[in-house]
């Protein structure tokens, strides 16, 4: 009866817990079923013709299409620098000027020489008119004729030999001075006064005023899309006006460290764009691959393929996107997109598939 009684009681209890395991579990599928009910609050907007970019704009620099690197011929300390960047030169005007001193001296050493192998060939030239009469008459040896005649033709190739020596210390001399060889702007300086420079060495870079280019670099994404003769438009910052132009060079090799290609652009000069000015560079919609911009905010991922959110029936619907190139804070969207989507840009990283959302 006791056993009876216990089994009783034993099952009441657990038909207690039974009961209240449900009952605690039926609170919670209520309130997650009530979050889950709760719209997200995130920030959206719409696909629209407003959007569709048709340029891509890259800065620029305007330089000339020919820049020349100057040098000098001869080696030395330099004395004197007459320009800086930005002066307008003439042909033939000095430019940079080298330390004459040894190059003096070498000339006045030159020149001793001359007129000591002048002198010598002087008096062989003497000797040798000795010897000749001296051989008709009998008095000396065909030998010592030909011995008097080679000491003749030494003294003249010693002479040939200082006066050459003399004209190359003239022209180094003539080379300490570095000289425009056209007109046009100094754009670059890399020597100073008391700097001491190899033959060869660069030390000043001279553009022609006329004949510019702008040159821009671009992403790989883009240089692929580009071709030689694409229309381009040119601006300054200080200015809104458009100058027309096309592309004439396209680098074949990315920069190693920016892992961008030159490109480079030729236009009508008007006189608006100067050397050395930071530009705006539009690529026009035949010149690249161009689609639609969106807030990065806006993409997301899952298992791995990038996405956006589009919000249907007040839902969260992610869809598959290809990304393009970045500008500013924006993506291109290449395809996945469509004119009146309504894309989510805020909140996208708490969302999932489904959810339901209210636009803030």
């Amino acid at each position: 009866m006791n056993l009876t009684r216990k089994h009783y009681l034993i099952g009441i209890a657990v038909t207690v817990l039974f009961a209240v395991f449900a009952i605690f579990n039926l609170g919670i599928s209520r309130e997650q079923t009530q979050t889950e009910a709760l719209p997200i609050r995130v920030k959206a907007m719409t696909m629209s013709s407003d959007m569709m970019s048709s340029s891509l704009i890259y800065a620029g620099e305007i330089h000339s299409k020919f820049e020349t690197p100057l040098s000098f011929q001869v080696g030395g300390k330099i004395q004197e620098r007459l320009v800086e960047v930005g002066d307008r030169v003439s042909k033939g005007q000095v430019l940079l000027t080298l330390d004459k001193k040894d190059l003096e001296q070498s000339i006045r050493n030159a020149d001793a020489k001359v007129k000591n192998a002048r002198s010598a060939l002087d008096l062989a030239r003497k000797n040798l008119d000795r010897y000749k009469k001296l051989l008709s008459a009998g008095a000396v040896s065909r030998l010592s004729y030909d011995q008097c005649q080679h000491e003749y033709k030494s003294a003249l190739s010693a002479l040939e030999q200082a006066n050459a020596n003399y004209e190359e210390c003239r022209n180094q001399l003539n080379y300490a001075e570095l000289k425009a060889d056209r007109d046009g702007i100094i754009i670059q300086t890399y020597a100073d006064p008391g700097q001491v420079v190899n033959t060869g060495t660069t030390v000043l870079t001279l553009a022609v005023s006329s004949n510019l280019q702008a040159q821009f670099n671009v992403p790989e994404q883009t240089v692929s899309t580009l071709k030689i003769g694409s229309p381009v438009k040119i601006s300054s910052n200080y200015s809104s006006d458009e100058i027309d132009g096309s592309i004439f060079e396209i680098s074949p090799i990315a920069d190693d460290r920016t892992h961008t290609f030159k490109v480079k652009a030729s236009f009508e000069d008007n006189g608006a764009l100067k050397l050395g000015m930071t530009v705006r560079v539009l690529l026009d919609a035949d010149a690249g691959s161009i689609s639609n911009f969106i807030p990065r905010s806006a993409v997301t991922a899952i298992n791995g393929e990038s996405g956006v959110y589009t919000i249907e029936n007040n839902k969260a619907i992610f869809k598959k996107v290809s990304l393009g190139s970045l500008k500013e804070d924006k993506v291109e969207i290449k395809s996945g997109l469509n004119q009146g989507d309504v894309i989510i840009t805020a909140g996208a990283n708490r969302l999932h598939d489904g959810q339901i959302v209210e636009i803030m």
